[in-house]
């Protein structure tokens, strides 16, 4: 009697399984309904004027990489003094000291072998960024203490 009654409750719970798949839409008949998956075709293939497939043209992502180069105003000093970069590259000074700072290019105080590489002030923890994109031997210097000096070598 006891084997019956376990039979009993393993087919009432089978049929209950059962009847929660039917209900939940999980049948796999494939009907488009909740369970089923469904697949997108891939895009038609283009063709040519004689019919034939044209094929797609390869995509070419470029992307481009900035060359970053820093220089640390700490000290009293540029760190490092001097540095050789290729054009394009962009050095950015961050002043660490807790005097201010202002990145000039030489002369000082005219400013005028490099007259664009002038930054504001730099309280500490400021930077300041300057994308180098001539070639050639650029000196530089702390506007406000002028034994602060720095070269930068840009070439090609």
């Amino acid at each position: 009697m006891h084997e019956r009654t376990g039979l009993k409750w393993a087919g009432m719970a089978a049929i209950l399984v059962l009847g929660l798949l039917v209900a939940a839409g999980c049948t796999g008949t494939g009907s488009g309904g909740p369970g089923t998956v469904t697949t997108t075709p891939p895009p038609a293939e283009t063709t040519g004027i004689d019919g034939t497939p044209t094929p797609e043209p390869p995509v070419t992502e470029t992307t481009e990489v900035e060359s970053v180069v820093e220089v640390l105003i700490r000290n009293f000093a540029f760190e490092p003094a001097s540095i050789t970069i290729p054009a394009g590259t962009t050095v950015i000074w961050t002043n660490e000291d807790s005097a201010p700072h202002l990145v000039a290019s030489d002369p000082h105080p005219a400013h005028t072998d490099l007259p664009e590489l002038v930054s504001e002030t730099l309280s500490q923890g400021d930077s300041y960024r300057f994308t180098f994109t001539k070639t050639g031997t650029f000196g530089y210097h702390c506007h406000l203490h002028p034994s602060m000096t720095g070269t930068i070598v840009v070439e090609e």
